[in-house]
């Protein structure tokens, strides 16, 4: 069993309506089998009524044990956790069970007990309560643990493709900061804080982090800085970003490398060099991105583009689930990128 579960992941929250709901569904179809497989003497409707109305008290008691044990099991071992929920299954079994013993013999539930004698009724009771929540508590823990394994997995993945999108420009903004040291110290300084800016949130622990486009925007002003270095007047920038979209939310270095491909691999192949139009708004709930670039009509296809593309596509199916799209279209004067964002509370992937 993992260790590294925490104990609000093991135990689901059961202090909601809908999964109280399901305790009782299973509930339920516990009485159901027990009724079918009980003693045929009785009324088989009547039993089944007793022992839905038994096991639901049993549920719902059980239900609210754990719903306690969740709230204060913040910090403590998890294996400490299960076990105090295991007891506690088996302990409102037995107060029940008591319970309806004692009032067996002045209502109907005396069905349930038969010529049973107290100890052999709470000893069925128990064995069946044993089984299931043992089986119960461990298929939280499985799920606990898949759950754990599959976000550590998809961490790893956005991980290995964030690594992936890494720029290509650090020995080209080393050396034009050597070339300005000597004549232009001030301009030199700016391009490697610019530079420092963008690698330490590539290299940032937190990444790939939901950050607002305004937060996105810095990032792609300082690679525009450095690359103005190289660019000269070459480089021109149009950015057209509604106050909405300024506040909306995407995963960190999202935006950044479309700016960055658009400028390498559109921008600077052209004699004259050409304007970075950068778009976004809000839609039906989505963040709108576009990032549009002048290419050479002789070009063709750019193999960096696609490339570029298919990396940004992959890490967003991974963060949004397929719910985000990018596309893509192309003629013989500009390449445009969009992105399609939405926003109702994906922040839960991101962080």
């Amino acid at each position: 069993m993992p260790e590294s579960e925490s104990p609000t992941a093991i135990l689901p929250d059961f202090c909601t309506g809908a999964r109280v709901l399901r305790v009782l569904l299973v509930c339920e179809a516990v009485a159901i089998v027990l009724a079918l497989g009980g003693s045929m003497s009785g009324d088989l409707w009547r039993r089944l009524f007793l022992l839905s109305v038994y096991l639901q008290w049993i549920g719902v008691c059980s239900a609210a044990a754990l719903c306690l044990i969740r709230r204060y099991a913040q910090g403590r071992d998890t294996r400490i956790v299960v076990v105090l929920s295991y007891i506690s299954l088996l302990l409102v079994t037995l107060a029940v069970t008591e319970i309806v013993f004692a009032a067996g013999r002045f209502t109907g539930f005396g069905l349930l007990i038969e010529h049973s004698g107290q100890g052999a009724f709470v000893l069925r009771s128990m064995g069946v309560c044993a089984v299931v929540a043992a089986l119960g508590l461990r298929y939280f823990w499985l799920r606990a643990s898949w759950a754990a394994h599959a976000e550590a997995e998809l961490r790893a993945r956005l991980e290995a493709l964030q690594a992936r999108i890494e720029p290509h420009f650090l020995f080209n903004t080393l050396n034009s900061v050597a070339a300005l040291i000597t004549y232009r110290p001030a301009e030199a300084e700016t391009a490697l804080e610019d530079l420092a800016t963008l690698l330490r949130a590539r290299l940032n622990a937190e990444s790939p982090a939901a950050i607002r486009l305004t937060d996105e925007m810095r990032l792609i002003d300082a690679y525009v800085r450095i690359e103005k270095l190289r660019l000269g007047d070459r480089l021109a920038m149009d950015v057209d970003l509604s106050p909405a979209a300024r506040e909306a939310r995407l995963p960190s270095l999202c935006l950044q490398p479309l700016v960055e491909n658009a400028i390498g691999h559109g921008v600077a192949r052209l004699p004259d060099g050409g304007t970075v139009r950068v778009r976004a708004w809000m839609e039906a709930g989505a963040l709108f991105a576009e990032v549009r670039n002048p290419v050479a009509a002789s070009t063709g296809r750019v193999p960096g583009h696609r490339q570029a593309l298919s990396n940004i596509r992959r890490r967003l199916a991974l963060v949004y689930d397929g719910q985000a799209r990018l596309d893509f279209t192309h003629d013989d004067t500009w390449f445009t990128v969009r992105l399609v964002l939405p926003q109702q509370e994906r922040e839960d992937a991101l962080k």
